[in-house]
């Protein structure tokens, strides 16, 4: 699903991305080795992955360290995400079994099927207006049945009391990471325009529809979210 918003990944913004990820996102950096542990014992030997939205490559890299065997591949539609994940990468020693793609989850090739698929702080870029339903099913389209989903992201509904309570929270979250004052109101602004929302109710039922089965939630903190699940069986 092509989508374009407010966050160019092609710029500044993406160029920075990471380190404005670390200081936003609760758990970031141990979320990419717990994701590894989750997946590692529902992948066969030379199992293969796919990572959509590339993005920075730390999932890449994280993923080929805990599990050298694995073949993994990355599509991102940012040129400039997937330069800085080769890199990273590269930089790691870790190339063998890597491929990349400049494209979305609906230009990857399959057959072969994936054993595994993840969309790491994606989905919530994608308008719900078909845009996240199209998403999810052309991931589910190119799992194996039985293969495993990992989805996490940053979630909620806006008119909800839990929204309400975690939203100022992670505004204080920022401060306390970090983040100077003067740059708040604009990131603040950013995501009231150009983060659509979905509460995790939502988003999982989006996830069965696409043809995904037995949602387990295994992350929460303020309004980010995780769960992994099946691929239907035929």
């Amino acid at each position: 699903m092509r989508v374009k918003d407010v966050f160019d990944f092609e710029g500044e913004y993406g160029e920075g991305y990471e380190d404005l990820a670390r200081r936003v996102i609760p758990g970031y950096e141990t979320l990419f080795p717990m994701l590894a542990a989750l997946l590692d014992p529902d992948l066969p030997a030379g199992g293969r992955v796919l990572v959509v939205g590339a993005g920075t490559g730390i999932e890449l890299v994280t993923l080929k360290w805990a599990r050298p065997d694995l073949a993994l591949h990355g599509v991102d539609p940012s040129r400039q995400m997937l330069d800085l994940a080769r890199r990273r990468v590269e930089e790691a020693g870790n190339v063998n079994g890597i491929t990349y793609q400049l494209g979305y989850a609906e230009d990857v090739v399959a057959p072969p099927l994936f054993d595994a698929a993840t969309l790491v702080n994606v989905l919530h870029f994608v308008p719900d207006d078909g845009g996240k339903a199209s998403l999810l099913q052309s991931i589910a389209e190119r799992v194996r049945p039985g293969g495993t989903f990992a989805l996490f992201d940053l979630q909620g509904d806006p008119d909800s009391a839990e929204y309400a309570r975690f939203m100022p929270a992670w505004r204080c979250y920022w401060t306390l990471m970090g983040m100077n004052a003067k740059d708040k109101p604009h990131f603040d602004e950013m995501i009231r325009t150009g983060i659509h929302f979905a509460s995790p109710e939502r988003t999982v039922a989006l996830a069965l529809e696409a043809g995904f089965d037995k949602p387990r939630r295994f992350y929460q903190s303020l309004l980010y979210g995780g769960w992994t699940f099946r691929r239907l069986l035929a």
